[in-house]
């Protein structure tokens, strides 16, 4: 039985949809992050940097969320993690892209944008958001391009790369950012949007 420590933001989401996309039977559990919960000695017990999410199966826990999607996949011998060797780079490369680029910046602009504001922890950093606004669309381009004759990252197979990726890119809803200008980038958010998977994964968010 696996169970995840998580919060709003896009590590838990990742995680959320790729649980629920896979299919398996897991609990949820809302880390208050507002109130400190993840500074807490029961929390850092599972993850000592004291960050959600985190993802318990049996008596054992891990922490970080791409750690975590590859890790259920495994277990799970899911097909969102290809067995291919280099189906499976491919997935990484897609990964690493997110986590070192184009979510990277999306990430700063949430954070400005959105969780300061809810923190209290003051206004946005104007030059942080400039950066992320000249660097994002550079790299929308990118993924526009590989998207014109794909479905998906892989083609027309659905893996943890897109989940992931979905779950980076959905934070544009938040601020002023648009995906008109990208429109193969926009019919592959709107399928993935669509999925019961993501849907589900919305609902055990705290309303």
């Amino acid at each position: 039985m696996y169970k995840l420590l998580g919060f709003f933001t896009q590590n838990t989401m990742k995680t959320l949809y790729v649980l629920e996309e896979i299919g398996v039977n897991y609990e949820y559990q809302f880390v208050d992050l507002g109130k400190g919960e993840q500074r807490e000695e029961w929390f850092l017990r599972m993850n000592p940097v004291g960050k959600a999410p985190v993802l318990q199966h049996g008596e054992r826990s891990l922490f970080e969320s791409g750690a975590i999607c590859r890790y259920v996949a495994n277990v799970e011998n899911s097909s969102l993690y290809p067995e291919d060797k280099y189906e499976r780079a491919l997935v990484d490369q897609w990964l690493d892209f997110f986590t070192c680029h184009l979510g990277r910046w999306l990430n700063t602009l949430f954070f400005e944008n959105v969780i300061k504001k809810r923190s209290g922890l003051g206004e946005p950093d104007a030059k942080a958001c400039a950066e992320a606004l000249n660097w994002a669309p550079k790299q929308f381009a990118i993924i526009d391009e590989h998207f014109k004759n794909k479905d998906f990252f892989l083609g027309d197979q659905i893996t943890i790369a897109d989940l992931c990726a979905f779950a980076y890119i959905e934070q544009v809803n938040a601020y002023d950012v648009s995906l008109e200008p990208f429109p193969h980038v926009r019919a592959w958010y709107d399928r993935l949007a669509q999925r019961e998977s993501v849907k589900k994964a919305k609902a055990r968010l705290p309303q």
